[in-house]
């Protein structure tokens, strides 16, 4: 009986030992990167593949290549009628929406196939690009092998080095769009031609009702990120108390603690901001210090520049009335019954609110020792 029962369970392994729909690599065409705009009445999907080197040493040789159609999905099937293989999303590091797109379409629609299609991976990142984007996918890479995986890596290291921008992926996206607010924030990209064309990302679009409506910069970015709590380090341009207008001390900053909270009061809102910062002097062109007390007043004129950069992010998204601190959701974590009675007007309450800010500021690290541009002549 034993005997019996392995040779039916040694069958059936045999017949499970291969994928029922295993496709071989010479049949499909790996996506790196892709574009979407509106084009008249119709969609036009940018996509870039990646191509094997005929070089002996290997490497590879993206190409890019752009289709019409009335929906997304369509366009994806039908590459297969010019390419001659089948889109393989799986290693798609980027998409990237064209501006107008993204003020006239709902977000929701443009992206629907990239979250129900199988391959696409939710940690694909997701950027808007001044004009067209399909025009990005043309940028010659500088490092990478592709420009898909040069915005990646552009996204990452905007984030982490300077805050002028964030990280965005496609689960990033949804969690914001389903979040009680509905509002986001997207990378925002531009095309920069000196000696060399590049894609920088710096700033941010801002997302409201499924579509585009405003834009932050890089330095209003770095706010956005301090008072959403995910600012990491970036410089800051401080301006010469008594100099020319176009003259700044850069320092570096280290957010080391902050507490952004907002309380509901009947028909208002009063949000206190709480940051400490660390500072480290990278720059100086118009200061000079000799003793500890003028640090610390040095320290107490970056509170205020920062104080400063902070409100006017707040006023210009009050504006706007368009909560993408994420004070809304705060408020429904902290207490989901006062959320429920003022959600249907929060848009107006937060274009009202009140911000009351506590910045501490501790200028440290190798500007101390060493307090005066660095080639002037000690007397």
């Amino acid at each position: 009986m034993k005997r019996f029962v392995v040779y039916i369970l040694t069958g059936l392994l045999l017949t499970l030992s291969g994928c029922w729909d295993q496709r071989e690599l010479t049949e499909s065409g790996f996506v790196l990167g892709t574009a979407i705009d509106q084009h008249e009445d119709q969609m036009e999907l940018s996509v870039q593949f990646y191509h094997p080197s005929p070089k002996e040493e290997g490497g590879e040789d993206p190409f890019n290549f752009n289709i019409y159609s009335e929906t997304i999905s369509e366009g994806a099937r039908n590459l297969v009628n010019h390419i001659g293989r089948r889109a393989n999303w799986s290693h798609m590091q980027t998409i990237v929406i064209g501006e107008d797109t993204a003020r006239t379409k709902n977000l929701s629609e443009v992206l629907d196939f990239f979250y129900r299609e199988q391959e696409p991976r939710a940690t694909t990142q997701i950027a808007i690009g001044q004009g067209k984007g399909g025009d990005y996918l043309g940028v010659s890479p500088l490092f990478e092998g592709s420009s898909g995986r040069q915005f990646r890596e552009i996204q990452k290291f905007s984030k982490e080095v300077t805050s002028h921008s964030i990280e965005t992926t496609l689960l990033d996206l949804a969690l914001q769009m389903k979040s009680e607010l509905g509002t986001a924030v997207i990378p925002y990209m531009t095309k920069s031609k000196r000696m060399t064309e590049t894609a920088p990302v710096i700033g941010v679009a801002i997302i409201k009702d499924d579509k585009m409506i405003d834009q932050l910069s890089g330095i209003e970015t770095q706010s956005l990120l301090m008072l959403r709590e995910q600012f990491q380090r970036g410089n800051i341009k401080i301006p010469c108390e008594n100099g020319p207008n176009n003259q700044f001390d850069n320092i570096e900053v280290f957010l080391a603690h902050s507490d952004i909270s907002p309380k509901v009061n009947g028909d208002s809102v009063a949000v206190n901001v709480s940051l400490q910062i660390q500072a480290t002097l990278r720059e100086l062109v118009c200061n000079e210090f000799e003793t500890v007390q003028e640090i610390e007043e040095f320290a107490t004129y970056i509170e205020q520049i920062i104080e400063g950069n902070l409100m006017n992010t707040i006023k210009k998204l009050q504006g706007n009335k368009v909560d993408v601190i994420n004070l809304g959701n705060k408020v429904y974590r902290d207490n989901p019954k006062t959320w429920e009675t003022v959600k249907g007007n929060w848009d107006e309450l937060f274009a009202k609110g009140q911000f009351v800010f506590d910045i501490s500021v501790e200028v440290e690290g190798s500007g101390i020792t060493n307090p005066k541009p660095f080639l002037k002549k000690v007397e």
